[in-house]
């Protein structure tokens, strides 16, 4: 079975088919890291709405739980967030990065999921099913801000050239992924800077 490297800006997580465990020496397969963009068909990037946008996708198999209501600043960095992991999930599914990276996310996110998805392609790997996933925690200082998201991974498919794998196996427990977000300057959006895979939510 191949080992996947979820590595996001400033920390890396290893594990099955781009899963977390906390070893950054286990040996690296399929991957699921943010990237820089290659083409598949995008979703809009985030615009300022002031207020908060369910982006649950039957299509593409992801479900936002607990969608907040939020406005302003919150609610930007909320839907910045929620494109992400939609972009994130998009990218898993297709082991092709979404064009999306390149507007939302830090040259160092988009590096690394670019090498997650050919690694991913080059093992044969196949994401599908469904991502759970609720976007949490969101707190704005000034031009910085924090948020996570709860990232439920049980109703997904996971499997290479070797085989099929519960998500257990394919080390995509349910987690809690952390970000940091930046205001880019002169521009009325955010962008993600770093994101840690952590503990289990």
């Amino acid at each position: 079975m191949s080992r996947a490297v979820w590595v996001v800006v400033s920390a890396v997580c290893v594990g099955v088919l781009a899963g977390c465990s906390g070893s950054p020496d286990e040996p690296a397969g399929l991957s699921a890291t943010p990237t820089t963009a290659v083409e598949p068909s995008p979703t809009p990037t985030p615009t300022p709405s002031s207020e908060v946008q369910d982006q649950s996708d039957a299509e593409l198999g992801i479900v936002f739980t607990d969608v907040p209501v939020m406005t302003g600043d919150e609610a930007d960095v909320y839907n910045t967030l929620a494109t992400l992991e939609k972009e994130y999930w998009r990218t898993l599914t297709s082991n092709t990065v979404s064009p999306a990276y390149s507007v939302i996310a830090s040259a160092e996110i988009q590096a690394r999921m670019q090498q997650a998805a050919t690694s991913n392609a080059n093992d044969l790997g196949q994401i599908g099913g469904v991502l759970h996933t609720s976007v949490g925690n969101v707190v704005v200082t000034g031009d910085t801000a924090q948020g996570s998201a709860c990232e439920d991974f049980s109703a997904a498919t996971f499997a290479d050239k070797d085989g099929t794998y519960t998500p257990d196996e394919a080390g995509f427990n349910k987690r809690l992924s952390s970000f940091t977000l930046g205001r880019v300057p002169g521009e009325d959006r955010w962008i993600v800077l770093t994101t840690v895979a952590g503990d289990p939510c």
